[in-house]
């Protein structure tokens, strides 16, 4: 069914464009109309994105747990948060380690072979009598074969070194979408008729700890917000590090000209991510800042050798052994770049 308020301002609309002149006193009117247009759409698609299946799931499965444990509103959102991103998000992060591994051997062995695979082009066209130009192109077209065959005979796709992000942003999203949902009473109709959501707004207000005691309000204390962009911070500095720590010397400008480009990025959406905290709910503030905390817990066990060998993390020359201690001086040279 179309969305009254939908069609009321786009009949608006359309009579001002058939049958108003388009003068100045007529511009703020047609202005007006089309605002409200376009807010009505908005408010369209964010009602259909609260109401989402796993939306609902999240919030079902966060006051089962509740429900089950009769842990506190606080404690079920940061044991959520851990178990989910312990079974979803580790297991990622060891699959694009390794395969970054793969691919760090795998582009050894190329280039090993290319010196000799460019002569033997160079040579087949002068016997064949070919023009000058073929041999670059055969040369090319060969090397992208041998990558293909490579990529598959490691099993080391470059999809694959996303993968965490795949899988942590669509969850990430739907948990935080049902935290707010919870914390500020959004719910449809027919949602309020199944699930006693009043119930669960009650409890989130009345269940949060120290300096948070009511989950449904944000934080007034200004710490959970800076908690979060710290933590993303950090998130963001330990991969620039394992980023650093793959690329080659040989790197062109262009690619470390990229790679600063995005962790500038990064490090303003974590800046953003501050006062955006600062006006939700201390619940979900507090399920980003979780988030982020075993977010540098997992980013630190991962480089870690012992446990690398013990997931059966390839050893490749860029590796450190000494992971920590790489990540202290980085920390340290960090400060004294922003100290001078």
């Amino acid at each position: 069914m179309v969305n009254p308020s939908i069609l009321r301002y786009g009949v608006r609309t359309v009579q001002l464009l058939q049958h108003q002149r388009p003068n100045y006193r007529n511009g703020p009117m047609l202005y007006q109309s089309v605002a409200h247009l376009s807010s009505s759409t908005f408010d369209t698609m964010y009602n259909k994105m609260i109401n989402l299946e796993g939306v609902h799931y999240m919030e079902d499965t966060l006051a089962q747990l509740h429900d089950y444990t009769g842990i506190p509103w606080y404690g079920s959102i940061m044991l959520f948060t851990v178990g989910l991103r312990t079974v979803l998000s580790l297991p990622a992060q060891v699959t694009s380690h390794k395969v970054a591994a793969k691919r760090t051997i795998m582009f050894k062995e190329i280039n090993e072979i290319l010196p000799n695979l460019k002569a033997a082009t160079e040579q087949h066209v002068r016997l064949k009598n070919f023009p000058a130009h073929e041999a670059p192109m055969r040369y090319k077209r060969v090397a992208q074969s041998i990558h293909r065959k490579k990529v598959v005979e490691h099993n080391c796709h470059m999809s694959k070194l996303f993968l965490p992000l795949y899988i942590q942003i669509p969850f990430w999203m739907f948990t935080s979408i049902a935290i707010r949902n919870i914390c500020l009473l959004r719910a449809s109709q027919e949602r309020l008729e199944l699930v006693n959501v009043f119930e669960r707004n009650i409890q989130m207000a009345a269940e949060g700890a120290l300096w948070f005691p009511n989950l449904t309000i944000p934080d007034p204390h200004f710490i959970l917000p800076v908690i979060v962009g710290i933590s993303f911070a950090t998130n963001i500095f330990l991969g620039s590090i394992r980023m650093h720590s793959m690329s080659s010397e040989q790197a062109n400008n262009r690619m470390s000209k990229y790679q600063r480009g995005l962790t500038i990025f990064m490090y303003s959406l974590a800046g953003l991510l501050v006062p955006l905290s600062a006006i939700q709910p201390s619940g979900l503030s507090l399920y980003w800042a979780t988030s982020g905390a075993v977010g540098i817990l997992f980013n630190l066990i991962v480089v870690s050798p012992k446990f690398r060998r013990f997931v059966r993390i390839p050893h490749v020359p860029t590796e450190s052994a000494t992971p920590y201690l790489d990540i202290k001086h980085a920390m340290l040279k960090l400060y004294n770049r922003v100290k001078f």
